[in-house]
This record gives C-alpha cells, sequence and structure tokens, in this order.
C-alpha cells in the first residue's frame, strides 16, 4: 500500500470515528455537548439539533468515502484496463482538500479547547492536526513516481548544488 493509501484510509477512519456517533445516536452527542451549567443537567436536543448532527455525520461519511474513492486508494475499474502504477488524475486535489479540512478541524478544536479546557477538543485536535502533517506530506513528497528514472531508479529532480558527482562527469568525458 503506498502513501496516499495510507493517507486516504486513515482519514476515512477519521471521520467514521467522528460521523457514526453523530448519525446513530445524535442525541448522546447533543447532550454532551449541552451541559446546563447551573443545575449540572442535560436538556433533552430538539429535532433541528438532530438534524444537524445526523447531517453533519452522513457529511463527514462522505467525505471519508470520496477521499478513498478519488485518491484512487480504492480502484473503480479493473485492473486490466488500467496499468498499475497509474496515480489518480484527481488525488493530488483532493489530499489537498481534506488536508486543508483537517487543519481547520485543527485549529478550531485548539482555539475551543483553549477557551473550554475540555478534553474532547485536545483528541479532536490530536487526530486532526495529525492527519493535516500527514496529507501535507503527501502532498509535498507522497505519489509521484512520473520523476524516478526507470533505468536508475534515482530522482531526476535532484541536483549535485553543493558538491559535484564525480562518477557521472567521468562518464560523460569518456562518452557513456
Amino acid at each position: 500500500m503506498d502513501v496516499v493509501s495510507s493517507y486516504s484510509f486513515a482519514s476515512l477512519l477519521w471521520h467514521a470515528v467522528q460521523g457514526v456517533p453523530l448519525v446513530v445516536w445524535p442525541q448522546a452527542i447533543n447532550g454532551l455537548l449541552t451541559i446546563d451549567d447551573n443545575a449540572g443537567t442535560m436538556r433533552p436536543s430538539s429535532e433541528v439539533e438532530n438534524y444537524f448532527a445526523r447531517s453533519l455525520g452522513c457529511a463527514l461519511l462522505a467525505l471519508g468515502a470520496v477521499t478513498v474513492l478519488l485518491t484512487g486508494a480504492l480502484p473503480l475499474t479493473s485492473m486490466v484496463e488500467t496499468p498499475t502504477d497509474a496515480i489518480s488524475p484527481y488525488a493530488t486535489a483532493t489530499i489537498l482538500i481534506t488536508t486543508l479540512h483537517h487543519g481547520f478541524s485543527a485549529f478550531y478544536c485548539w482555539a475551543k479547547y483553549n477557551e473550554t479546557d475540555q478534553t474532547g477538543f485536545v483528541l479532536g485536535f490530536g487526530g486532526s492536526a495529525a492527519l493535516a502533517a500527514f496529507g501535507l506530506w503527501c502532498l509535498l513528497f507522497g505519489g509521484d513516481k512520473a520523476r524516478i528514472s526507470k533505468r536508475t531508479g534515482a530522482d531526476k529532480r535532484t541536483s549535485g548544488f553543493p558538491f559535484s558527482n564525480s562518477e557521472a562527469e567521468k562518464r560523460k568525458k569518456k562518452g557513456l
């Protein structure tokens, strides 16, 4: 499994951890978030709050599924039709959007933690920040096989700026 697929499935897992409780049991999530400070009791959640919780849960699950499909981690065609090393044309854009989502979620969780000192926001920050960093790493270094030499296996983007490659210079002089 390549790095892009690992990121895709990790993002799907994180979205599922957040989305499934919102879809299955929105009253509990709403109850945890709406504790009355004066009496220490939970007020019942309204139908609108349940609707928005379930809607957010479905959106998180859909975002996770679309991430897996558009990055090519789960191929939509048979292996006979496409080469195995072909990368999805939508992978970079999908990783960029989900990385921005995880980054904004991490920032929001950190800001809410500083405001409320609730442990759940620190956990949300940790997961989102880790996936934002992983996504940024995938954008910078992952999934780019086009610049690897088929003959030598070396990266074609490297240069010998501070150090010279004496072996390559010897071969050029000999005409090899």
